[in-house]
């Protein structure tokens, strides 16, 4: 059973039910298996995307950002969603299967704990550089 590091988070969550997407904060979890791995914990989607498969068949992608007139908005996002397509309804806002999720990460920072979060920020909700993730997301 993965460990929840107590570290809450505010992410972006993009509901599969059309609903707005909106900021919320989560916990992490450890991660050592899977194509994240590299972060060493990750938000925890378990609460949306259940605990099996749903968590478990999951995909990243990144996206860096600099120069930004407001620097709250430089950064690098992670943008994840599942592929449990058989267990999750179809997004209407992204054509993906379950919610999907942005974090966000200094350029890149780390140390012995894995990635170093950052919030995200309530401008990047429906920004272009929300699109361009989802995009990237969308190609893997």
């Amino acid at each position: 059973k993965p460990i929840v590091r107590e570290t809450p988070v505010q992410v972006l969550r993009i509901p599969a039910s059309g609903s707005p997407p909106h900021l919320l904060r989560l916990n992490t979890i450890e991660t050592d298996d899977n194509v994240d791995c590299f972060l060493l914990h990750i938000p925890d989607f378990r609460p949306y995307w259940g605990s099996r498969e749903g968590f478990r068949w999951r995909d990243i992608a990144r996206l860096e950002v600099t120069d930004q007139p407001s620097p709250e908005l430089n950064g690098v996002y992670w943008g994840w969603k599942s592929f449990a397509m058989d267990l999750m309804p179809k997004s209407e806002h992204t054509g993906f299967y379950g919610d999907a999720f942005i974090a966000k990460t200094p350029i890149w920072e780390n140390d012995e704990n894995g990635a170093v979060y950052e919030d995200v920020s309530g401008a990047f909700v429906g920004s272009a550089m929300m699109r361009a993730l989802l995009e990237r997301l969308r190609d893997i």
